[in-house]
């Protein structure tokens, strides 16, 4: 018998398609209105920079074609995007996946933080600290 795949093999390969087709940095793949944002992303960031702690290595602007969302990554795959009209960091918490703005994180802090495992307060508690 020949070689045949194993099922993490083929999840990976489907979880590649799936990313392939759901993210793109090819603006002639960016709608009028993705462009539109991107233009704004450009903008705050000759205006204002970029978020203090976003790496400038390998910026490119990004499409997240499921959600909508068009924002700016990095070599890092760090995120930056538009809140009040200034770029600011997106963040993801590891052990709950709770993700978004210092501020959104925030709010959910308020409201719910004392249910979070502690890896992700930690995590929140990092991110805090950047914003000092």
């Amino acid at each position: 018998m020949g070689w045949s795949p194993t099922t993490d093999e083929i999840d990976q390969d489907r979880k590649g398609e799936i990313m392939e087709n759901m993210l793109t940095s090819d603006i002639a793949k960016f709608g009028a209105r993705e462009r539109a944002i991107l233009v704004e992303l450009l903008e705050a960031w000759g205006r204002d920079g970029l978020p203090s702690d976003f790496y400038d290595e390998d910026v490119v602007p990004m499409f997240n074609m499921n959600s909508g969302y068009v924002f700016l990554t990095n070599a890092d795959y760090q995120t930056a995007i538009m809140e009040d009209g200034k770029l600011v960091s997106h963040y993801f918490l590891p052990y709950g996946g709770l993700e978004g703005t210092l501020s959104e994180l925030v709010e959910e802090f308020e409201k719910y933080g004392d249910s979070w495992h502690s890896d992700d307060v930690e995590a929140f508690n990092d991110i805090k600290s950047l914003d000092s």
